[in-house]
């Protein structure tokens, strides 16, 4: 089966995806939207399952007021109602500590000097800061340590990456997003409706959703791309955006012969974010009180260290951990009475990893020791590792990566004006989604990508 008639192909259905194909559409653009998986939303799916709905880990985005979610939506003019979580007030994380810490005066001023400091600095200032890492900034003042592990622990929340690693720029833009919206949101129905009504957008603006469709070559030819070809068959464009992550993109979808051999050898030293592996936890009884919970410990915060003892099989005792509960934003995502929560630890990506039980035993017995009524009130519980984040987003293809929790990590060297170009070396190739063209929390940052990435495929279709 071939079709000649589209003017850009997406390739996947994640939030980058469907938010690009439906703005795309919306500007009168033929466009086809291919998804391997049954449903669009990537990492971000929802499923439905015995009277629950949930997505298949921890999803974060934010902030929760004026975002791109609902700049996306109203250019589409489409409806999604954005909510906050219940009770009023309860969907703050917070480290589980015996005591709230105590600071001597002197103390209280460094930390209201560094706060004032990231709250005020201008988007010039921040552009300085590409090079610089969280950690190096944080040092810059003499804050107390658990402060020092309660701004670690919230950068490998929002960016699962180690806060020695992690760009200081990005990290104080999406501080500052957050003072001035909120720190998060969720949607009615679950996260993936987002993305489900981003694709049903593609379809009322003339466009096509093929689901079920996994795209198993771009075509190339004398350095323009053709199209896709899939298993149901070869469909035709002039333009392709590739969702599917830079890495998989060149080095699989395209193949590492049509481009230049020092940009194939960046792209392969391109750093994903860490991984994560998870239990779902189903509970007879609503005994969680906040919509997300987070453990950490001086101990227990990643760094470039605990990345390395982790690569080593070498563990701390209790696992930082993060945990949703979609039901605390929308009741109707759990039965009455019951309440799912989806609890993950960080690990280095790695989708052939063979420790996986180590971190589930690790993590299980963390969540039991912090939140006992968890263990207590668990009816059944099922497993992730990156191996399952990996077939449902972006492929395997390098050693040491595959499961990512974002895509590339959102660190010195990948962030502001050292991240990789959404448009390739190749005449009609763009990348959309966490690795180009955005930046931000995790889905927030996919969505900013097809904003922008959209403006570039348009303007690329009007000149051309």
């Amino acid at each position: 089966m071939v079709n000649e008639n589209y003017d850009a192909i997406v390739v996947g259905g994640g939030p980058g995806g469907s938010a690009c194909a439906a703005l795309l559409a919306k500007q009168g653009m033929k466009i086809l939207l291919l998804e391997k998986n049954d449903r669009p939303g990537g990492k971000a799916l929802t499923m439905t399952k015995e009277g629950f709905g949930y997505e298949l880990w921890p999803v974060a985005g934010g902030p929760r007021q004026n975002t791109k979610f609902e700049a996306v939506l109203n250019e589409l003019g489409m409806e999604l109602e954005i909510l906050p979580p219940i009770p009023p007030g309860g969907g703050g994380g917070g480290t589980p500590r015996p005591t709230e810490p105590s600071f001597t005066p002197e103390e209280t001023e460094e930390i209201n000097r560094f706060n004032n400091d990231v709250a005020t600095m201008t988007p010039q200032e921040i552009d300085t800061l590409d090079d610089v890492t969280w950690h190096d900034f944080i040092s810059r003042y003499k804050i107390p340590q658990s402060m020092y592990t309660s701004l670690a622990s919230l950068a490998n929340l929002i960016f699962a990456v180690p806060v020695d690693l992690l760009a200081a720029s990005e990290a104080i833009k999406v501080r500052q997003d957050f003072a001035r919206g909120g720190a998060g949101c969720y949607f009615k129905g679950g996260y993936g409706k987002l993305f489900e009504t981003f694709t049903e957008a593609v379809k009322r603006y003339g466009g096509e959703v093929r689901l079920r469709t996994r795209v198993e070559r771009i075509d190339v030819e004398d350095g323009q791309v053709r199209g896709v070809v899939t298993e149901h068959g070869t469909f035709q464009a002039p333009i392709v955006v590739s969702n599917a992550g830079i890495q998989p993109t060149v080095l699989k979808l395209v193949g590492t012969e049509h481009f230049d051999k020092s940009y194939v050898n960046y792209v392969k030293d391109l750093v994903p974010s860490l991984a994560a592996m998870g239990i779902r936890y189903f509970l007879s009884k609503p005994v969680l009180q906040r919509a997300l919970l987070t453990y950490s410990t001086d101990e227990n915060y990643w760094n470039v260290g605990l990345t390395l003892k982790a690569k080593a099989g070498e563990l701390p005792d209790e696992l930082w951990v993060f945990i949703t509960v979609p039901s605390l934003y929308d009741p109707s995502l759990a039965p009455e009475g019951k309440q799912c929560a989806l609890a993950i630890s960080l690990c280095p990506p790695d989708a052939a990893m063979k420790d996986a039980q180590m971190y589930w035993d690790r993590l299980d017995k963390t969540v039991a020791k912090v939140w006992p009524e968890i263990a207590q009130y668990t009816e059944k519980k099922e497993y992730h590792s990156p191996a399952d984040v990996s077939a449902v987003s972006r492929d395997h293809v390098l050693p040491g990566q595959g499961g990512e929790c974002i895509g590339l990590a959102q660190i010195v060297g990948q962030c502001g004006r050292h991240k990789p170009s959404a448009r390739a070396p190749l005449r009609g190739l763009f990348y959309v989604g966490c690795d180009a063209g955005g930046y931000g929390c995790g889905t927030h940052q996919a969505v900013d990508s097809a904003v922008n990435v959209s403006r570039m495929v348009l303007q690329y279709h009007q000149t051309h």
